[in-house]
Order: structure tokens, then C-alpha cells, then sequence
């Protein structure tokens, strides 16, 4: 089982409530796996990327995670969070990856697709700042350091909780909201010169 996996999410029973699929792949249903595998492809691709950043790399990462997730599907049914799972491995063969590809030439995607939720408020004029500053945020979050981008990601574009980003990444809940002070911080030095209003600063806090 791949690092990280034997202490995170997995119950000794198997549940049959709303993982009723995960219970049905463990039994070699392809078509359940096939279901799994198009409702959380963009999700691991796009979680790879945080790590390789390189769209090619991410589709082996993802193929060789989908294609280890159906070797072990007999442990699935008991996996308690199957996306915290999922990250986990992703995690793991994107760190495998970049080891054994450390002269791959990368050819990164233009931009990390960083989105900021709806304030209610509709105008051309919110919709184009708002535009202007997702643009930017993207190419200032591609400049953090690693480890602050990965944690800042995790947290304010995929919605993760402190705890569940510490298990991901195998870190202290302590370090990630060190990490995310420090993401922060550095996010809102690079775009103060543009955005000189409180609307940056809400919409960072509102994530």
C-alpha cells in the first residue's frame, strides 16, 4: 500500500451506506470503476499538476494512480473518504514521478485555473476585476514556493480542511497553517501594488 495510506481514512467494516460503488468496484465491477474513474479524473489530474506542472507528466500520474487504485480495489470498500484516498496516491506517485524524472523537460499549462466563489454581486465592472485578479493570483500562486502553493491550493481552490491537508501531505496541522499565513502573506505583497482596495483582501479571506 502506498505511503501514507495505512493511517488515513480506512475502517476495519465494511459500509454499504453512501460508498455503496466503492463497495461494488472491490467485488470487480468495472462499470462502477469505470463511473469512479470520470467523476474524479479532472479532480486528480488537476491536483497532479500542483506537484509536476506539466500537463503530459499529470496524464501518467493519473493513469498509474487510477491504475493502482484498481490493483488494491479490494481494499476500497473500506475506505471511509475516497477522495482523501485519492489524494494520498496522487500525492505519492507525483513525489515518485519527479524521482525518477528529475531531467524531465517540462512543459507547463498556461496557468493554475484559480477561482474566486460569486459575492451575489453581478456588474461588468466585478466581473472584469474579479477576472483581472484570478488572472494574476494565478501567475503570483505559480511562483510560490512549493510547499506554500501546494497548501494554499489545497485549502482555497480544492476546499480541504487543515486536518485533511496535514494527512495528505503527512505534515502537522501546525506547518499548514504556517504554510498558508505564509502563502498568504506573499500573495497579497505581490498583488497590493494592483489592488490597492479591501476587495483583494476579502475576497482571499472569503476562500
Amino acid at each position: 500500500m502506498n505511503k501514507g495510506l495505512n493511517n488515513i481514512n480506512v475502517k476495519p467494516e465494511c459500509s454499504m451506506g453512501n460508498s455503496r460503488f466503492q463497495y461494488l468496484i472491490s467485488r470487480n465491477d468495472r462499470n462502477e470503476f469505470d463511473h469512479l474513474y470520470h467523476l474524479y479524473y479532472e479532480q486528480v489530474f488537476r491536483f497532479a499538476f500542483y506537484f509536476v506542472k506539466d500537463k503530459d507528466a499529470c496524464r501518467e500520474v493519473v493513469t498509474n494512480v487510477f491504475l493502482a487504485l484498481w490493483k488494491s480495489r479490494g481494499n476500497l470498500a473500506d475506505v471511509v473518504n475516497i477522495e482523501t484516498y485519492l489524494y494520498v496516491m496522487t500525492k505519492n506517485e507525483a513525489t515518485r514521478f519527479l524521482k525518477n524524472n528529475r531531467d524531465h523537460k517540462y512543459v507547463p499549462l498556461d496557468e493554475i485555473p484559480v477561482q474566486f466563489e460569486s459575492s451575489g454581486v453581478h456588474s461588468p465592472d466585478n466581473e472584469l476585476l474579479t477576472g483581472e485578479i484570478e488572472t494574476l493570483l494565478g501567475k503570483v500562486i505559480a511562483e510560490l514556493p512549493e510547499r506554500c502553493r501546494v497548501v494554499f491550493l489545497m485549502i482555497r481552490q480544492e476546499g480541504l480542511s487543515v486536518i485533511d491537508v496535514a494527512k495528505i501531505l503527512s505534515i502537522n496541522e501546525s506547518t499548514v497553517r504556517v504554510q498558508l499565513k505564509i502563502a498568504v502573506d506573499k500573495i497579497i505583497e505581490k498583488l497590493k501594488p494592483y489592488f490597492r482596495n479591501l476587495l483583494i483582501f476579502l475576497l482571499l479571506l472569503s476562500q
